[in-house]
């Protein structure tokens, strides 16, 4: 690891060049944006010379997302200078996260991510990923953006979260997240739980955000306190770990096929999620189970009450479809499952549905028009430049000419 000695040499050394780097990015689109690259120290004081938030804009180079987020937002001309009136905007590449460790401090594991700071370096809001999809993109994260600005004129920020970067991490953490060593990190994690008396504690919450929750007695303390966590670290964080601490005890009962264990991860969800979430998670897992067990013709039932309340999109549709066809010999299921794929395909073929949609034919007996599905199905995959070749291979090892 490199010293702290190391450390304030290199951001010595670094200051002139970025300094440079702050003054001329962008500077294409507006001259009024500071943007800092890579250095957390120069991008406080500029924050606090201007009177400005930190905008920490966590990115990598391989990141396609945070590429369209950087041409739609921060070299947008006018939205950057929208941004130019209340914030300083350091651009900070998570994988040379060495010196600053800002990536151990916010447990930043998405890209793009967004932490905003006032002045002190408190936290006054966070995003992870864009905020919706890339057609959205622009709006929702402008719409972040002045929530920021809001949060910051009340005064709010984050109470658990310190203005201190440099932290006593523990080593385990640090070697995860810079991708050095990843084993035994349940053990460790475990092993710093039990010494650490301070359940509370920033760093403790850091690595529960980091990797998502731990322990079944850390879960268990987390799921008891999550008021305290929400008043110390916001609903935000705790959110995401509550969630997946559900996904976790969930999973674990898909894995078991236990029922038990399943209601049991059920009656925890009804206990931590609001009502408003639970009817469309509730089926959804019921789903997944239904699944797991076989019940192929409860499943199917599931999937009817979720396109009724439409929350079931075109490709769940096919996904479940598909494998119905795989492992499903019920007749009135793959009927039912037949008729889906009619008027999906009806509405919007493609290479994918149609394939299901024949092989489904095919099941049901109807063969003349699953070899004529498929074969469509072929050809607007050739046409597109698509891998046909399991379609191709299907149809000539059950082509008439074989039977």
């Amino acid at each position: 690891m490199v010293t702290n000695t190391i450390k304030q040499f290199i951001i010595a050394l670094c200051t002139a060049a970025l300094f440079f780097a702050t003054e001329t990015s962008y500077a294409q689109t507006s001259a009024k944006l500071t943007v800092i690259n890579q250095d957390y120290e120069q991008a406080k004081l500029e924050s606090k010379k201007q009177h400005k938030l930190l905008l920490i804009d966590f990115y990598t180079t391989w990141c396609i997302p945070c590429k369209y987020l950087d041409e739609a937002v921060f070299k947008d001309a006018n939205l950057s200078e929208e941004l130019a009136k209340n914030f300083v905007v350091l651009k900070y590449d998570a994988e040379k996260d060495r010196n600053h460790h800002l990536s151990l401090k916010y447990h930043i594991r998405m890209y793009p991510s967004t932490v905003v700071l006032n002045e002190n370096q408190m936290v006054v809001n966070r995003m992870y990923g864009t905020g919706g999809s890339d057609k959205d993109m622009t709006k929702n994260y402008m719409a972040f953006v002045n929530t920021s600005i809001e949060n910051h004129a009340q005064k709010n920020y984050i109470k658990g979260v310190s203005n201190n970067n440099l932290m006593n991490y523990p080593k385990f953490y640090e070697e995860y997240v810079y991708h050095i060593n990843k084993k035994d990190v349940d053990q460790n994690f475990n092993q710093y739980w039990q010494t650490n008396p301070d359940h509370f504690d920033e760093i403790t919450f850091t690595m529960l955000c980091y990797f998502d929750g731990g322990s079944d007695e850390m879960d268990n303390f987390f799921s008891q306190n999550k008021k305290k966590y929400e008043d110390l670290y916001g609903e935000l964080d705790v959110r995401w770990v509550n969630s997946m601490i559900l996904s976790k005890k969930v999973y674990a009962a898909f894995d078991a096929k236990d029922r038990k264990l399943f209601n049991e991860a059920k009656n925890m969800a009804k206990l931590q999620m609001s009502s408003n979430d639970t009817v469309s998670y509730f089926l959804a897992i019921e789903q997944q189970m239904l699944t797991k067990e076989q019940r192929w013709a409860d499943a199917a039932n599931v999937v009817e009450q979720r396109m009724r309340l439409k929350n079931y999109d075109p490709e769940s549709t096919n996904d479940f479809c598909w494998s119905i066809h795989q492992e499903c010999n019920d007749q009135q299921v793959l009927q039912k499952c037949s008729l889906w794929m009619k008027k999906l395909t009806d509405r919007s073929p493609n290479y994918n549905t149609l394939d299901t949609y024949a092989r489904l034919l095919y099941k049901t007996g109807n063969k003349k028009l699953a070899f004529a599905t498929i074969q469509k199905a072929i050809n607007l995959g050739k046409a597109n430049k698509e891998d046909t070749s399991s379609s191709e291979d299907w149809l000539k090892n059950n082509s008439p000419l074989r039977e």
